[in-house]
């Protein structure tokens, strides 16, 4: 039997290079971007309008959105949407005005998202899970015109003067249903241009008021334009079939408003002629009920959510074998996980790393490459993406060579909403400094070690807390772990764990545990035990802020 392949910068170059001259979709030419020079899709839809009709024009119709009995087709959804665009017209919304959504996961929500980014407004989509003082914020910062809530989140803004839409009937607003009831066949005759908004992000918040990531269509087009040719060099290099499957659908299993769900759930799936498969909440049996019951082919989301499913004591009820990828980002894996994982599924695995800043595009790992490196991101999309390694002087830096990771690509944000100072520090030439630190081997490959502001320095020694929390990790009876420094009086911090186990651990055994994978001063002094999963943000990241509250 010949060994599996593996990724290398080389072969998956050499596969894109022969791709573009069989696709000429995937053709790529230099543009200028806010005076710095970047590769991008030179045959690529301009706008999300035009998008939309090269998928109609490629795809055709087929099954786009399920919730629970509910069904809409592709051109069902593109009726709706466009409905919708003549109640903005009627508002008065103009290309580049702001509208806001802010709802949980349903179908309502990605209808109206595809109506404002068709409409060429740009659509603001709110955490569903803040409150009114923190609504109250954004809807004041991204200057939205109109905003469309579901009833609980109308209850929290109703008497904010802003034009509400709302999901079902109330105080005589006005109602989706109102708005998508006629056959609307056209796009209004205005639209945006490429470099125009067409996002507003704002990142999770777990420090500081949320920024606001200004991602243009451009940007959003490339990105998903990248992860299909992704797909596509997985089938030549690998010969797998990623993307390109018959009856595919995806579990909608993290927020909407999340770059996770918003651009490599659920945007991907109109290039993919894939269903979107729409949870409200996450819960691991009704996940494991929808795989089954739709033969869901494609699920991601964060660890935890993968984990979950591996460890539910009803799993081997379940028919799980339309499984073809089982990814993850937003935090690693901890190793054990990743060979565990595949050993029960037996499809290979994905890890995946970006931000909201990139559009998600960032680094991939999966199958072989993820096994033989399972502590790593992954590679780059070729040609169209860079990746390097800078410090503090922002020189880039050799192989090996520990800093900070920045990104170059056209899927990069343009700069945050109001804060031209932050913009300035984040983009350098054209290179969005991502706050995180790592390096890259000599292969290509990106290893993360931290958040750059999340060391703890502990008597002037650097000590990185993912370093610690994968040590903690592979801990038989840990689920999961999370690590903060703690103010001290002498060291100026020490180190602080806060786990979830399946049992109670002695914790002076835990530290006998940790002296053969850790220096003695990398070894958490404050351990704190907990019967329940980490506290999360909205994103689905642990919440790295209360957890130091409660240690602290």
């Amino acid at each position: 039997m010949s060994e599996p392949k593996i990724s290398t910068k080389q072969n998956m170059s050499e596969a894109f290079s022969d791709l573009r001259k069989l696709n000429p979709l995937l053709e790529l030419t230099d543009r200028k971007i806010n005076g710095t020079n970047f590769k991008v899709f030179q045959n690529a839809p301009k706008t999300m309008r035009d998008l939309f009709a090269v998928v109609e024009l490629l795809q055709g119709d087929f099954p786009f959105i399920c919730e629970d009995d509910k069904e809409l087709s592709f051109f069902e959804t593109m009726s709706k949407a466009k409905s919708i665009c003549k109640f903005l017209q009627d508002q008065g919304i103009q290309p580049n005005d702001r509208v806001g959504i802010c709802m949980q996961n349903c179908t309502e929500w990605a209808v109206i998202y595809l109506a404002i980014a068709g409409y060429g407004a740009t659509a603001v989509p709110f955490n569903s899970w803040w409150k009114t003082e923190e609504l109250d914020y954004g809807i004041a910062h991204s200057e939205v015109k109109l905003i469309f809530v579901d009833l609980k989140r109308y209850e929290l803004i109703k008497s904010h003067t802003i034009k509400k839409v709302v999901t079902k009937p109330i105080d005589n607003c006005t109602t989706y249903e109102e708005i998508t009831d006629t056959e609307e066949q056209n796009w209004p005759e205005n639209n945006a241009v490429d470099e125009d908004l067409t996002a507003l992000l704002y990142t999770s918040g777990s420090t500081g008021l949320p920024k606001g990531v200004m991602l243009t269509h451009l940007a959003i087009i490339n990105g998903l334009f990248s992860f299909y040719t992704l797909g596509e060099l997985r089938k030549i290099v690998h010969e797998e079939q990623l993307l390109d499957v018959e009856n595919a659908s995806v579990l909608i299993n993290v927020p909407l408003f999340h770059v996770t769900g918003l651009v490599t759930q659920f945007l991907l799936s109109m290039l993919a002629k894939r269903k979107i498969i729409i949870m409200h909440k996450w819960d691991a049996e009704y996940a494991l009920d929808l795989i089954q019951k739709h033969k869901v082919t494609n699920l991601s989301g964060v660890p935890t959510q993968s984990w979950d499913l591996m460890n539910h004591p009803d799993i081997d009820k379940y028919d799980l074998t339309s499984l073809i990828d089982i990814g993850a980002g937003g935090a690693a894996r901890p190793e054990d996980q990743v060979f565990n994982l595949h050993e029960k599924f037996n499809v290979p695995m994905t890890f995946a790393w970006g931000m909201t800043e990139t559009s998600a595009l960032g680094t991939i790992l999966r199958g072989q490459d993820y096994l033989k490196r399972p502590n790593s991101a992954g590679l780059i999309v070729p040609d169209i993406t860079e990746i390097g390694i800078m410090d503090d002087e922002n020189n880039f830096l050799e192989s090996n060579c520990v800093g900070e990771i920045v990104f170059k690509s056209p899927s990069n944000t343009i700069g945050y909403l109001k804060n031209e100072v932050e913009t300035k520090k984040t983009i350098i030439n054209g290179w969005l400094k991502t706050g995180d630190l790592g390096y890259l081997d000599e292969d290509g490959y990106l290893f993360i070690l931290d958040r750059k502001k999340a060391l703890i320095i502990r008597g002037g020694e650097n000590i990185s807390c993912l370093e610690v929390e994968n040590a903690l990790d592979k801990h038989p009876e840990i689920i999961e772990s999370c690590v903060s420094g703690i103010k001290d009086e002498k060291f100026g911090e020490i180190i602080g764990a806060y786990i979830y186990a399946k049992r109670t651990i002695n914790k002076e055994d835990l530290k006998v545990f940790l002296k053969d994978k850790l220096a003695n001063y990398k070894i958490p002094e404050v351990i704190v035990f907990t019967d329940d999963a980490l506290p999360r943000i909205a994103s689905e990241k642990i919440d790295r802020v209360t957890v130091k509250k409660l240690l602290s």
